[in-house]
């Protein structure tokens, strides 16, 4: 087949092929990714429950806070332990992160460290069957430097 008048002639790109080093590199990359996902943390729903717990504490946020508790427990959130709450982990700065490191199943309780920009929280909280806040308790933070 002949070219067209005035068109160019078809020309091909040679593609280095990538250095040994380089497509290792890549490869320990990939599985460095792959194992992190496979092996790494993962939030469970008590460790999220208490992450969303400790935000509407620092926000203040009475209804949002309530909304985690039983119906017995729930008359006991106020607005001044909300308060008292939100004046304690509010100057710790945005949550990082939240970690189970404890768990009882007989009496349901677990136990968190929160951790923050400025600081870690130890928090203690009792669950009941539905998986609802029955108790909810932290110890005082422990400031970064």
């Amino acid at each position: 087949m002949k070219p067209l008048t005035g068109a160019a002639a078809p020309t091909s790109i040679a593609r280095k092929p990538l250095s040994r080093p380089v497509v290792l590199g890549l490869i320990v990359v990939l599985l460095f990714v792959a194992g992190r996902l496979i092996f790494g943390h993962h939030e469970n729903k008590y460790e999220r429950i208490a992450g969303d717990v400790t935000q509407a504490l620092q926000k203040n946020d009475v209804a949002a806070v309530k909304s985690f508790q039983n119906a017995e427990t729930a008359t006991h959130v106020t607005a001044s332990r909300v308060g008292r709450g939100a004046d304690t982990l509010g100057p710790l700065g945005a949550m990082k992160g939240v970690k189970q490191t404890a768990v009882d199943d007989d009496t349901r309780v677990h136990e968190f460290d929160v951790t923050f920009d400025r600081g870690t929280v130890h928090e203690t909280v009792k669950f009941d069957p539905d998986d609802k806040v029955v108790s909810f308790r932290y110890d005082e933070p422990v400031l970064s430097k």
